[in-house]
């Protein structure tokens, strides 16, 4: 049985850090143990492009969102040289076709299991978290970093643009080529 590792995908609003490295690191140590022992290992990392982090980072250095995450995503891959690490493959959100063609799989079956919904979120929403927080998790000695921003009707409008995209790619797609 091949053992699945991966790191987590990080955001590209800012150039890679020491902590991201020192993951990279440790998984690539799993990934050649496990080699070494003749085991079967597939080792995965990418980039996380399709964030609100990334676009305001991109706004507040001045920059074009796609070339901001473009040059940042590309240090993230760089690493594996310096630091010699072994991934079998590297998949950057918005430039992987195979990415989509799994997030659109999966959004359809969730569709037809009716486990989609609209709803109103309205809270708030902490964009360093990317999550709506209750009051509860506010509590200084828990919550570190900046103030969590009220947002309204933030995915009232995106979820339902998203599935109408989705939903057209699926009907042009051949059964075949999407499976679930």
């Amino acid at each position: 049985m091949t053992t699945f590792l991966s790191t987590t995908i990080p955001y590209v609003n800012a150039v890679p850090h020491i902590g991201f490295a020192l993951e990279a690191v440790q998984a690539d140590v799993l990934a050649r143990h496990r080699r070494q022992r003749g085991e079967p290992v597939r080792l995965l990392s990418g980039t996380d492009d399709n964030s609100l982090k990334n676009v305001l980072a991109a706004e507040a250095a001045g920059l074009d969102v796609g070339a901001f995450v473009d040059a940042n995503a590309g240090r993230f891959a760089a690493l594996a040289g310096p630091l010699s690490l072994t991934y079998d493959d590297f998949i950057r959100t918005s430039r992987d076709p195979r990415h989509r063609v799994g997030v659109e799989a999966l959004w359809r079956a969730n569709a037809a299991a009716g486990d989609l919904y609209q709803a109103s979120y309205d809270g708030l929403y902490c964009i360093g978290c990317e999550h709506y927080l209750t009051p509860d998790e506010l509590d200084p000695a828990v919550y570190v970093g900046r103030a969590p921003e009220q947002v309204d009707e933030f995915l009232d409008q995106v979820i339902p643009d998203m599935m109408r995209e989705i939903e057209a790619v699926a009907a042009a797609a051949a059964p075949a080529e999407v499976k679930v």
